[in-house]
């Protein structure tokens, strides 16, 4: 009787056609056929309706294939009530609820959808729709709260590749959902998704790095809500690729919204909190994904996000990564060592894409993982500069980037940024592909190791006409097994390597710097000295490839170049091959010692080489009047480096002439004393300190003028190898020493 009793109650509020379907009631104390709702949906037949009772059900409920509509007691009684207070909590475990087992005729009315985290698309590796996973099927949603999920594509419901999804909702409402791309709802696919515009929906204040709370990857889509976000939305809200494989377009009808954006500087603090103005320090929000949410700006009214020191993470502060961006954006921290985002590897720091004008500077970015790119993926016409930044241990978990990635035109600039890694294994720190322009200046690579199952490149990889250019840069202690340093694939531009440092690189195969069909380099005042006894190497196949090296100090010199007879090494002037005489112990483990043969042995003429005022240590940049080789410029001099203006009078020791000379240069000095005269003599020593040659001779009249000829000759008159010498003049008390340097 009782059953007759509820057939009769469910059938007054339904449709004709599920008139004679059974119901299957499901409670979670024992009153109804079974607790759980996926064991309802396990017995139930196409046609089926299991009714849910009042609870937390902490499930994750596939359909299995079946048509069945899963409902609670809104359903039956039109009392919104238990909306709220029916419950799946998918506990963290996968989706909430799944279909993908080409449902055509379901239906779910009248839950609050919780705690999903997705489901797991194998050939991605990621997660997809922590609420909601929709794959080619057909479902109507009515009556649902999306809340409080999280994903890697589509926080709240992810509609995943297909041609013939069709989707209907009815009065749904996503809030507060998290995911890297798609944070409210995530549609791939050219599907009928259709919105109630009786019984509208709600999308507002889900968080996404990209398309915070839309994203349409494919076809149409628009969306017709009673609340959204914000009243005019823009591309940060609501977004769909323009170019490339995947294009789509979204729109938004939506009459009310719940923000007011911010049009001013908002500030960040561990102690903050969301519900704050965000409009000063004493005002400030807890959490820098609510700072993107809250802020506006425009090219007019650049705005910033500051940030307090301290540590922004998931536990700590209840931070969600990756961070997406706006146009005309800056974050700024209160210095790299003090403010600190950790992603706990979550996710990677940072997801920019088509952003324009974007500053990041004055923090570190850790612990980021994710499949492909762990630290900074930079993508799709995106501008973007990072000053004063720390990138470490961050990693990807299949064949990929670990630190920074940059895709398809783009532009950016790095400026004093350390990439460092002390993981055994992680992947490319620095990848850029497909029409990209890079500059990274005054930056470190150090200790990033590409196992070789994952990826075949070292440190940097650049690929399809891409434009990169390196100054004052330390590459070192990297390793991959084809290139450890640099490799450059399909370039048809050019490279460029100024004032750069790359050293100790190991365990590759083809070479430090790996050069593969058309692509060419230029590397000018720059150490090249690493494991593999070749240093630039040559794809034999594909299009030809060249280098360009002039003022370089290069182990092995030309001889270190592998062309495989496929193409061109242009061996300009100024290249030695001389130990640089590294000072050694961390930090200064690649600055140069007083006696390094690199010292003022760079190119004569810096004119348009862009070079900044400083070098990578804040030294500056050309010191001694003659800029030297590598990253770092020496600060010290040997004794005496400029004559003594004291004596100016006694003795003046003029500098060599050519200076870098090949095979002859000429040395010139003036002695003068009024009271007696003395010998003179001038000495010729190597960067180690050691004497090569030596000049004696007397002065016969005041003010003397003396010219000497060295050839390049020791004292058993053989030729010294190219470097840099010192040569002093001591006379009647007094000495004067200068540099020069002897090239090939």
């Amino acid at each position: 009787m009782k059953h007759f009793f509820l057939f009769c109650l469910i059938t007054a509020f339904l449709p004709l056609s599920s008139i004679w379907s059974s119901t299957i009631i499901v409670d979670i104390n024992g009153t109804g056929d079974y607790t759980s709702i996926q064991e309802g949906i396990d017995n139930a037949a196409d046609g089926d309706i299991i009714l849910v009772y009042p609870g937390t059900y902490y499930e994750n409920i596939d359909y299995t294939g079946k048509n069945i509509t899963v409902a609670s007691k809104y359903y039956t009684t039109g009392d919104e009530v238990y909306i709220n207070c029916t419950i799946i909590d998918g506990n963290n475990n996968g989706s909430c609820v799944t279909l993908n087992n080409e449902e055509t005729d379901a239906e779910i009315f009248g839950f609050t959808i919780t705690n999903g985290s997705g489901y797991f698309i194998s050939n991605h590796n990621y997660y997809a729709g922590g609420g909601f996973f929709l794959s080619n099927i057909s479902v109507h949603l009515s009556h649902i709260i999306v809340e409080n999920n999280e994903a890697d594509y589509g926080g709240g419901i992810c509609i995943y590749s297909s041609s013939w999804n069709t989707l209907q909702f009815t009065n749904v409402t996503i809030i507060n959902n998290f995911s890297q791309i798609g944070g409210g709802m995530y549609f791939s696919g050219e599907g009928n998704a259709s919105f109630s515009e009786s019984d509208k929906c709600n999308i507002y204040l889900n968080y996404a790095a990209y398309g915070s709370d839309i994203y349409n990857q494919l076809g149409t889509l628009h969306v017709i809500v009673d609340t959204f976000t914000v009243q005019e939305p823009n591309k940060f809200y609501a977004t769909a690729p323009d170019s490339g494989l995947y294009q789509g377009e979204v729109t938004v009808d939506n009459q009310n919204h719940k923000i007011e954006t911010i049009n001013q500087d908002v500030y960040i603090s561990p102690d903050g909190n969301n519900a704050n103005s965000g409009l000063n320090w004493n005002e400030s929000f807890q959490n820098i994904y609510h700072a993107l949410i809250m802020i506006q700006s425009d090219s007019t009214h650049p705005n910033t996000i500051y940030i307090d020191e301290g540590t922004y993470s998931p536990s700590v502060t209840g931070e969600f990564f990756a961070l997406g961006g706006k146009d005309n954006i800056s974050f700024i921290g209160t210095g790299k060592e003090f403010t600190i985002l950790d992603a706990e590897q979550t996710a990677n720091l940072f997801e920019i894409r088509n952003v324009s004008d974007l500053l990041v500077k004055n923090v570190t970015l850790k612990n980021g993982q994710n499949c492909y790119d762990g630290g900074v993926s930079i993508e799709s016409h995106s501008s973007t500069h990072f000053d004063d930044i720390i990138l470490k241990n961050n990693n990807c978990m299949d064949d990929g980037v670990s630190q920074i990635e940059l895709y398809s035109d783009c532009t950016s600039s790095f400026h004093n940024v350390e990439v460092i890694s002390t993981f055994e294994t992680n992947g490319v720190a620095l990848q850029v592909c497909n029409n990209t322009s890079l500059l990274l200046n005054k930056c470190k690579i150090i200790g990033n190791v590409v196992e070789p199952s994952t990826c075949n490149f070292g440190a940097c990889f650049f690929a399809n006409n891409c434009s990169p250019v390196f100054i004052n840069t330390l590459i070192a202690e990297n390793s991959g097994p084809i290139s450890s340093g640099i490799s450059i694939l399909w370039g048809y531009k050019q490279m460029y390597v100024i004032n750069s440092t790359i050293v100790d690189n190991k365990d590759c195969s083809e070479g430090t710097i790996n050069l593969v069909g058309n692509s060419h380099i230029t590397l000018i005042n720059t150490i090249l000295r690493n494991d593999p006894t070749t240093e630039i190497w040559f794809a034999p196949y594909d299009e030809p490839n060249s280098a360009s090296v002039e003022y370089c100090n290069i182990e092995g010199g030309i001889d270190a170049i592998n062309t495989n007879n496929n193409g061109t090494v242009y061996w300009g002037e100024g290249n030695i091959d001389e130990d640089p005489l590294f000072v050694g112990g961390d930090p200064f483990s690649y600055e140069l010692t007083k006696y390094s043969p690199c010292i003022d042995a760079g190119t004569p003429d810096t004119t348009g080489l862009h070079l900044p005022a400083t070098d990578l240590a804040g030294n500056p940049r050309i010191f001694n009047g003659r800029i030297d080789i590598g990253a770092y410029e020496c600060q010290d001099t040997v004794s005496i480096d400029q004559p003594d203006t004291t004596f100016i009078h006694n003795l003046y020791l003029f500098q060599n002439t050519p200076n870098p000379f090949i095979n002859e240069t000429e040395i010139l000095f003036i002695t003068a004393d009024y009271e007696r005269v003395e010998d003179y003599t001038l000495s010729i020593y190597n960067a180690k300190g050691q004497l090569v040659r030596r000049f004696d001779g007397r002065t016969n009249n005041f003010w003397v003028k003396t010219k000497i000829v060295w050839d390049g000759t020791n004292e058993q008159g053989r030729q010294v190898a190219p470097g840099a010498y010192l040569y002093k003049l001591e006379y009647n008390g007094h000495a004067v020493v200068r540099k020069m340097v002897k090239i090939r």
